[in-house]
C-alpha cells in the first residue's frame, strides 16, 4: 500500500488520463465522471479523455457535443465514443479510471495486457458514508489476465476515504451568484415567475418515481402560510406531480424545469430554499449549496440502500440540535419508504425547525468544505504510486 498524500502539490505532474463511463440510467454515472474529468483538466492541467458508451445520452449532459460520435474537445476534455477504442491507439494512458466498476472495452483490456509499463488502473467506486469504506479505500487486487493491479478508490465523507467532488472555486462562485441576486433573471429564463411583492417558498423536487408525492404535496399545502413555487426536475417528478396538480391548493405554483447542463443545475439549487434531490451527484451538489435538503437514495435489492442512507444521515446531522436531527431523520425515513409514519406530522415538525435547519445546513457545508476534495485526493494518490 503506497503512502499517499492528499495534499495539493505545488507543481502537478501531467498525466494522460483515460476515464471510462457507462451510462446505466438517470445520468448519475456520467454526471460524476463529467465533473471529475473537467476538474482534472481545468484545475490540475491533466490530459483527460472521457470515454462514453452512449453518445446521445451524453449529449444531454454535454450539449456542445456534435450529433455524430467522434473525438471532441469540450472544456479541456477530449470526449470519445466507447466503440472507437482500438488496440492500435492509446486508450490506457498513464492513468486508467474505470468509472463505477464498468466493464472496460475488449480493446482496452487487450492493450493493457500488452503494455510492459502499466498505467495506474483505478476503479472509481460509488460514494458512501459507511465506515467500512475507510478500510477498503486505496486497496488493490491483482488481475492476472492483464498483469497489473487495480486500485479501488471510494468517494466518501471520512478522512480516509476518497472525498467528495468540489471544484476549487465552487463556494466562491455560489457566494457571488447569491450576492449579486442573479436568480430572478435566471429563473425567468427557465419560465419561472416569482412574485416580487410576497415572500415565496422556493422548492426544488428532483426525485424518483416511488417518492410519496401525494402525501408530501398535501403536507406542503396544508402547512405553508406563504405562496410556494415548486420546481420539478426530471421526468419522474414532473409526471407524478403534474398528475396531482389539479388537486393542489391555489397557492402552489408548479413549473417543469427543462434538462439543463450542470452549471445551470447548480444555480437552480442556489436559487431555491429547500431541495429534494436524488442520487449521488445531486446529493453532493445539494450539500455544497448550503441549503436545507432531503435526499432520496437510489434503491437497491434487499434494502441495502437503507444502511447507506443511515450512514449518511449519521454523518451529516453531527452537531444538529436534537429536535432538528430527529425531525430530519424521520422525514428521510418517510421520503425513502423506510417508515410509514404520517408525512403531515413529519413535515410540520421539520418546518418548526426551519430557522435552525437553514443555519445548520450552511454550517455543515462550510465544515465539509474544509476537507480536501475527491480530485485532490485522486491526484495525490496517483502521484504516490
Amino acid at each position: 500500500m503506497p503512502n499517499s498524500s492528499d495534499e495539493l502539490p505545488s507543481i502537478y505532474s501531467n498525466y494522460t488520463i483515460h476515464l471510462y463511463c457507462t451510462i446505466i440510467d438517470n445520468f448519475g454515472d456520467i454526471g460524476v465522471c463529467w465533473r471529475l474529468a473537467r476538474q482534472l483538466a481545468d484545475e490540475y492541467g491533466q490530459t483527460v479523455n472521457l470515454w462514453v458508451d452512449d453518445w446521445q445520452a451524453t449529449r444531454r449532459m454535454i450539449p456542445d457535443l456534435p450529433e455524430t460520435p467522434t473525438e471532441w474537445m469540450v472544456e479541456g476534455v477530449c470526449v470519445r465514443a466507447w466503440a472507437q477504442a482500438q488496440v492500435e491507439t492509446d486508450c490506457t494512458g498513464d492513468v486508467l479510471i474505470e468509472g463505477f466498476g464498468c466493464t472496460l472495452p475488449d480493446a482496452v483490456l487487450a492493450q493493457l495486457a500488452q503494455r510492459k509499463v502499466k498505467p495506474a488502473w483505478i476503479n472509481l467506486e460509488y460514494f458512501s458514508a459507511e465506515l467500512w469504506v475507510e478500510g477498503f479505500h486505496r486497496q488493490s487486487g491483482y488481475d492476472a489476465t492483464v498483469g497489473t493491479r487495480r486500485w479501488f478508490f471510494f468517494p466518501g465523507v471520512h478522512t480516509h476515504s476518497g472525498g467528495m467532488l468540489r471544484e476549487r472555486d465552487l463556494l466562491a462562485r455560489r457566494a457571488v451568484w447569491q450576492a449579486d441576486d442573479h436568480a430572478q433573471e435566471f429563473l425567468i429564463g427557465l419560465g419561472i415567475q416569482i412574485p416580487a411583492t410576497s415572500p415565496t417558498l422556493k422548492v426544488v423536487c428532483f426525485a424518483y418515481a416511488h417518492a410519496p408525492y401525494e402525501e408530501w404535496l398535501t403536507a406542503l399545502c396544508q402547512h405553508s402560510t406563504q405562496p410556494v413555487s415548486l420546481w420539478l426536475c426530471g421526468g419522474y417528478s414532473q409526471a407524478a406531480v403534474l398528475t396531482l396538480a389539479p388537486s393542489l391548493c391555489a397557492q402552489v405554483s408548479v413549473y417543469s424545469i427543462p434538462f439543463v447542463a450542470q452549471p445551470e443545475f447548480d444555480r437552480l439549487l442556489w436559487s431555491a430554499d429547500i431541495l429534494f434531490v436524488r442520487g449521488e451527484d445531486s446529493l453532493v451538489r445539494a450539500l455544497w449549496s448550503g441549503k436545507p435538503f432531503v435526499w432520496q437514495i437510489y434503491p437497491q435489492s434487499e434494502q441495502a440502500h437503507y444502511v447507506k442512507l443511515q450512514a449518511w444521515l449519521d454523518f451529516y446531522t453531527q452537531g444538529f440540535p436534537v429536535a432538528l436531527r430527529e425531525a430530519y431523520q424521520v422525514l428521510h425515513a418517510i421520503w425513502n419508504g423506510i417508515s410509514q409514519q404520517p408525512m403531515q406530522s413529519a413535515w410540520d415538525q421539520i418546518m418548526t425547525e426551519w430557522v435552525s435547519w437553514q443555519h445548520f445546513s450552511q454550517l455543515r457545508c462550510e465544515q465539509c468544505a474544509r476537507a480536501s476534495d475527491l480530485a485532490a485526493r485522486l491526484i495525490g494518490f496517483v502521484r504516490a504510486l
